[in-house]
């Protein structure tokens, strides 16, 4: 019975300084409720711009053969990321990548009927 007290006083102890040092240092989350860990000394800082994605218009590519999607970034707007979409598993992706100021895609589709294939930018402000 003495050894469970015991082992009883020191749990709540211990929980009892957890939950201080745990007040005195903040809540430590975002908005999210994460709990986010900051190097000292360093300070929280929103993003510059907004990063808007930005979607091509399908473009259908016939049975047995390849072709490409393209979508830019708004005029004052640079790429800062990109990909492709297909419409079915029969488009196999060929390349991604920037080109220009947008985003280009190449598709070939295997298949026996047309697929489209859907290319997507992000853009942010320099």
């Amino acid at each position: 019975m003495k050894r469970a007290r015991i082992l009883t006083i020191t749990a709540t102890a211990l929980l009892v300084a957890g939950t201080a040092t745990a007040a005195a240092q903040g809540s430590g989350g975002d908005a999210r409720g994460n709990n986010v860990k900051r190097a000292p000394g360093a300070e929280v800082v929103s993003p510059l711009a907004a990063h808007n994605q930005y979607t091509s218009t399908p473009v259908s590519i016939a049975p047995g053969t390849s072709g490409s999607a393209s979508v830019a970034c708004p005029a004052g707007q640079v790429p800062t990321g990109g990909g492709a979409g297909t419409s079915a598993f029969d488009i196999y992706l060929l390349d991604t990548r920037p080109s220009g100021n947008g985003w280009v895609a190449f598709g070939r589709n295997v298949g026996t009927t047309a697929q489209t294939l859907t290319t997507y930018v992000v853009c942010t402000v320099p």
